[in-house]
């Protein structure tokens, strides 16, 4: 294990990866109004009552979650064999040790991939007994293996990469205890020979292991070149329009309340202390030269900004690549083949984050496997394909294809997409059953019938 001095001030708390968290959750600059800029001309009154005031609109957490949730809306198909089959079973009903099963748990890592650009998978045993004369079925009752859990990018110290990218030690610093409102960190390094865990209390503890690589396991949103362990969140534009439109917001609610509220004018200099309201009534010279009347700032601003809002919010989505989702603007003109291929690079985009989850489970599956000292044969197939299927649609074009009277090995191919559109969530068995019988009733029907010349069945 390499040396090295921890620093009392977690180096990674506080980044670029704040405004991300902010923008999907509410909370930081968002919920206090830190976000907010102040005029030049602001006085520290005003700002502060602006401040208290602001609201947030949250685009950004709808399409993050627009990115995530198809890859995970069925469960991904996972097939494993071999000596580890059991362990493999239990550990996947409860990976962290908080009660997340495989599929939960992968659905968290890649939410936060996708929100930072890059979610870690630690494995750890720090909490595995050193007695190895328990057996298997010990060892499955007290979960007596290794667990997993999600590290932010965050929460990221320091690496090491080599010369093919793979990961060569990393540091990090994660909460260790909160106490009366004060946050305590401990601070853990893994290499490739062992782990070393720091607290801040000053306990140190450390161990070693025989994998031949570093427990943890990166999930891109992306893909990306190779030695990149840390990239540029990909939604950081999007977030960065985040706040751009809580910051149009403030203002507008600013103009509409002062449009809403407008200051009352009369042709004296001495009057103080004037209560005007729709239950009173205030007399004035009607010789005078000028009557009462209010003044407002003009409404040309108000305008504008509210459509600076409404393309801001097109534009989240069109970097996101779900311009689909948005009915207003030219969207809303474009034809249907159009928004066809508009949504194949959002299937393209998802297809490709589901590969890379399936990447990241697998690596995980045969690490666990190397740390119990076993081996299986596992494998994990994401969907590749998150169109919205029309049914209606399918079954038109479907009876179409059947009346044109082609041969039976395309009215088999038919059923198979009727099925797959009508009953997406049958099962294996049950779908090669519903072929089966398509065939024997088509033979059935050939032999029915009386032969015919040049038709007869051999």
């Amino acid at each position: 294990m390499s040396d090295y001095e921890f620093s009392s001030i977690p180096a990674g708390a506080i980044g670029r990866y704040s405004l991300l968290k902010d923008a999907y959750y509410g909370t930081g600059g968002f919920a206090n109004g830190r976000y907010l800029d102040k005029h030049e001309r602001e006085s520290k009154e005003a700002y502060a009552e602006r401040r208290n005031g602001a609201y947030y609109l949250n685009y950004f957490a709808p399409i993050v979650n627009a990115l995530v949730d198809p890859v995970f809306k069925r469960r991904p198909l996972r097939d494993f064999k071999g000596p580890a089959e059991d362990f493999i079973t239990e550990f996947s009903k409860d990976v962290d040790r908080a009660g997340s099963d495989i599929h939960s748990f992968m659905k968290q890592v890649a939410l936060h991939a996708k929100m930072y650009g890059v979610a870690f998978i630690v494995m750890d045993n720090r909490q595995m007994s050193e007695d190895t004369s328990g057996t298997r079925q010990d060892m499955m009752r007290n979960k007596d293996y290794p667990y997993v859990y999600c590290l932010d990018p965050e929460y990221v110290d320091s690496f090491g990469i080599d010369n093919t990218g793979a990961i060569t030690y990393i540091r990090f610093h994660e909460i260790s205890s909160i106490e009366d409102g004060a946050v305590k960190y401990r601070y853990v390094e893994f290499d490739r020979d062992g782990w070393r865990v720091l607290d801040e209390s000053g306990g140190a503890t450390s161990g070693t292991y025989n994998l031949g690589r570093v427990p943890v396991i990166p999930l891109y949103s992306r893909l990306l070149e190779g030695k990149t362990i840390l990239p540029a969140p990909e939604l950081m534009p999007v977030a960065m329009t985040a706040r751009a439109i809580y910051n149009h917001c403030s203002w507008l609610s600013e103009i509409l309340k002062n449009e809403t509220f407008p200051i009352l004018t009369i042709p004296s200099m001495d009057q103080k202390d004037i209560v005007v309201g729709t239950n009173n009534a205030m007399g004035y010279d009607p010789m005078a030269s000028h009557e009462p009347a209010f003044i407002a700032p003009p409404s040309d601003p108000a305008n504008v900004l509210q459509a600076q809002i409404q393309s801001l919010v097109q534009e989240m989505y069109r970097m996101a690549s779900l311009s689909f989702m948005t009915g207003t603007g030219d969207n809303s003109n474009k034809s249907g083949l159009a928004r066809q291929w508009e949504f194949e690079r959002t299937n393209q985009q998802l297809a490709n984050f589901a590969s890379q989850c399936a990447k990241a489970e697998n690596e995980m599956m045969q690490l666990f496997c190397q740390w119990i000292g076993s081996a299986i044969d596992y494998h994990v197939s994401y969907p590749d394909d998150f169109g919205v299927v029309d049914v209606a649609d399918e079954l038109t074009q479907a009876q179409a294809v059947l009346d044109l009277g082609l041969t039976n090995g395309l009215k088999e191919e038919v059923l198979k997409k009727v099925v797959a559109a009508y009953c997406p969530n049958i099962t294996d068995e049950r779908f090669d059953e519903l072929l089966d019988e398509m065939r024997e009733e088509g033979n059935d029907r050939i032999y029915g019938e009386e032969p015919r010349e040049g038709n007869e069945p051999v």
